[in-house]
């Protein structure tokens, strides 16, 4: 148990160093630090970058995996319009967005 701590310490301490780096070198955090983007167009259309795929789906539900947990779309008659490997489309009436 004991190394799973200091592993995990480590690697709090390399996040919070890319952080500080990118916020000095004031680069853009979603790209450098592998964050997802999200772009809602009214409640019809979003757009999800950096993506880790596609944990379950629903035409009420999807779940996508991110760097950062889970992201939760909820709304009625999603259809998943793109899909590449970095970013994600989805179509219908999007009524919530909830991270896991």
């Amino acid at each position: 148990m004991g190394k799973n701590r200091s592993r995990r310490n480590l690697i709090d301490r390399a996040r919070r160093l890319e952080r500080a780096v990118t916020e000095y070198l004031e680069l853009p955090a979603d790209a450098v630090l592998d964050l997802p983007r999200l772009t809602l167009v009214g409640n019809s259309r979003l757009v999800v970058e950096n993506h880790r795929g596609i944990s379950e789906y629903q035409p009420d539900l999807v779940r996508l995996k991110l760097s950062t947990g889970e992201l939760e779309i909820k709304g009625t008659g999603i259809l998943l319009r793109e899909i590449k490997p970095d970013a994600i489309a989805l179509e219908g009436t999007i009524q919530s967005l909830r991270f896991l």
